[in-house]
């Protein structure tokens, strides 16, 4: 691979600026190739020694390019697609439709009418494995008792619905009650990323009135959880938490968990890694369980090649991103991988069907419910 200059992070924060001080056109192709081809991974921001906020800088600078789309071809998609996209990432309903229609092309085959090469057919094939019906939730019958609030995220009705059923069991067992509250919409952050920051601000305010109060706001997705504390404000970001988070200050070695040895390969994302910097953490809390061994991972873990959209739409650099992570996971030989990330999990469980069959790849929720003791044993 060819390595250039201005796919560093040194020359894409070079070409923002340029973009910003207007010394360089919006609508240049090779200025575009380079900034929207950054995966967002957020490495370099992590091991910045200057503190450069690389995310907000990329972020703004898509805004740029966003409001020059350089051609009206540029502006269709979003033109056809966009009122569906907006009232999907704030209306459940809207989401269960689109799910139940996703499930029933891939039930009965359909993809095969789109090429692999198109978009439409990549979006079908590579999400396939991932889609499931979305169970019903239990609720609390008296909301205002909730120690907790739990954020669903708007792929629930895709992909992970019985993550929040799961966590809602989970905490249930450990004598905890958790509330889900019904204006919740999706955190943003695929529209922030995308350039889209007047959208992300108005789902950011809808959010903040859903979750209003003190409870401490359990996600369940690092990407989630990283947009969500990058709302504004002190008291809203401590709320904010993951659920091994949550888990990890309780005392965990006083429940009921299962003791069959389980061999797990824990996938670290970008977000949990470079955002939410809570690694160790979610490693701690499974070293507490009993059963549970975890695989030492080499080489380190990188970027998957997800990166919310980027699996999608740029499949050259995710596919091979995407299966050395998976190499490198399926090569320490685990039961099972745990990732807490959705779109890393779609990501690789759609480049681990190619290749036949390998461990089952679940969210830390699904993996700890499936880790409680029954009643009686």
């Amino acid at each position: 691979m060819q390595r250039m200059e201005g796919d560093s992070p040194r020359g894409r924060i070079t070409l923002m600026q340029g973009l910003a001080q207007g010394r360089l056109e919006p609508d240049n192709e090779r200025l575009r190739g380079h900034l929207q081809g950054c995966l967002g991974c957020r490495s370099c921001e992590a091991v910045c020694p200057a503190g450069v906020r690389f995310g907000e800088l990329m972020d703004t600078s898509r805004r740029i390019l966003r409001e020059h789309p350089g051609g009206a071809w540029r502006t269709l998609p979003e033109r056809l697609f966009g009122p569906w996209r907006r009232l999907a990432l704030r209306r459940r309903p809207v989401r269960r439709m689109a799910a139940l229609a996703a499930r029933a092309v891939h039930r009965i085959g359909l993809r095969r009418l789109f090429p692999a090469s198109s978009r439409l057919g990549r979006v079908l094939r590579h999400t396939g494995p991932s889609l499931v019906r979305m169970p019903r939730l239990a609720r609390l019958a008296d909301a205002s008792r909730a120690d907790v609030w739990l954020f669903t995220g708007c792929m629930d009705a895709f992909f992970t619905g019985p993550d929040s059923a799961a966590t809602l069991e989970l905490l249930h067992a450990l004598g905890i009650r958790a509330g889900v509250p019904p204006g919740q919409v999706c955190c943003g952050a695929m529209d922030q990323h995308l350039g889209r920051t007047d959208a992300a601000a108005a789902l950011q305010r809808e959010n903040e009135v859903a979750f209003g109060g003190t409870r401490p706001i359990l996600v369940l997705d690092s990407g989630c959880e990283a947009q969500l504390r990058e709302y504004p404000g002190d008291a809203w970001r401590e709320r904010v938490t993951s659920l091994t988070g949550f888990l990890a200050q309780l005392p965990v070695e006083d429940f009921r968990w299962r003791s069959d040895p389980v061999r797990v390969a824990l996938h670290l994302p970008c977000t949990l890694r470079n955002v939410t910097r809570e690694s160790d953490g979610i490693r701690r809390l499974f070293e507490r369980l009993p059963g549970i061994a975890l695989a030492a991972l080499i080489p380190p873990q990188n970027c998957c090649g997800a990166a919310g959209t980027a699996m999608l739409t740029q499949p050259a650099m995710a596919d091979p991103l995407g299966q050395a992570t998976l190499s490198a996971l399926e090569a320490a030989e685990p039961d099972v991988i745990v990732s807490p990330n959705v779109g890393c999990s779609v990501h690789l469980r759609a480049l681990q069907q190619r290749g036949g069959t390998g461990p089952r790849i679940v969210s830390p929720a699904r993996f700890l419910r499936e880790r409680l003791a029954s009643p009686g044993t």
